[in-house]
């Protein structure tokens, strides 16, 4: 059942968007220049969380992401179009809507190219890999966001310059 239906147009009349109740699912369609060519997103509130799923012209999940009083809030997870819903493209762990743990990007073979550590926002540690995706070597970018690490990030940390203390540069 239909409820709260909106349709606008952009000034350009090239996109348009729709949005509307399907039971407790919030749904937004932002068309392109064609009718049946649209974007969707499925928006849900659950206890107090709430979860917003972006899908492609062609209904392939895109990506996932959460919010907490409008201020993203836990793991934002990208799929590869191609293989969506097999595999991740990158994710990104949020508090209070400031980027605050993990975010690694992999490529079409699920390896990681890209791995960095944030603290309420601030880039803390940056992993560098060699052509082979190894970790070659382990960068701390901003000392003084250390402390403001999840425990988590922090006791890897700390295993990391115990065990490997050669890794480590400024």
């Amino acid at each position: 059942m239909k409820e709260k239906y909106t349709k606008s147009n952009y000034p350009n009349k090239n996109l348009e968007f729709e949005t509307y109740y399907e039971g407790d699912t919030f749904i937004t369609k932002h068309y392109h220049n064609a009718k049946n060519a649209y974007i969707k997103e499925l928006t849900t509130l659950t206890d107090g969380i709430k979860e917003v799923k972006h899908f492609t012209i062609k209904g392939v999940l895109a990506k996932l992401e959460y919010f907490v009083d409008d201020k993203r809030h836990g793991i934002e997870t990208k799929y590869l179009i191609p293989k969506a819903n097999k595999s991740v493209k990158s994710t990104k762990i949020y508090e209070d809507g400031k980027l605050h743990g993990e975010c690694i990007t992999y490529n079409d073979n699920d390896e990681i190219i890209k791995q960095e550590v944030y603290a309420l926002g601030k880039l803390t540690l940056k992993y560098l890999r060699d052509d082979n995706h190894n970790i070659i070597k382990i960068q701390i970018v901003d000392k003084d966001s250390i402390a403001n690490l999840s425990k988590s990030e922090y006791e890897k940390l700390q295993g990391n310059i115990a065990e490997n203390p050669d890794l480590f540069i400024d």
